[in-house]
């Protein structure tokens, strides 16, 4: 059983909303400036496009599910 586009979709922005506010966080702490804890939170923006298609092409894979 896949999931469908529109799960996989969801499921993307929820853990880069995750990560984004993880590396806000992070960068804030270690750089003590918005201007490069944004640096690194837009940067972790990027990756929502990879994860995207990762998920899709995992959901065609049959491997360990039953």
């Amino acid at each position: 059983m896949a999931d469908k586009k529109i799960r996989s979709v969801a499921k993307t922005f929820s853990w880069r909303l995750f990560i984004f506010i993880y590396w806000m966080i992070f960068g804030y702490i270690y750089t003590g400036t918005f201007i490069g804890a944004g640096i690194l939170g837009v940067g972790s923006i990027i990756p929502l496009f990879f994860y995207y298609f990762h998920e899709r092409i995992w959901n065609k894979v049959k491997w360990g599910t039953n």
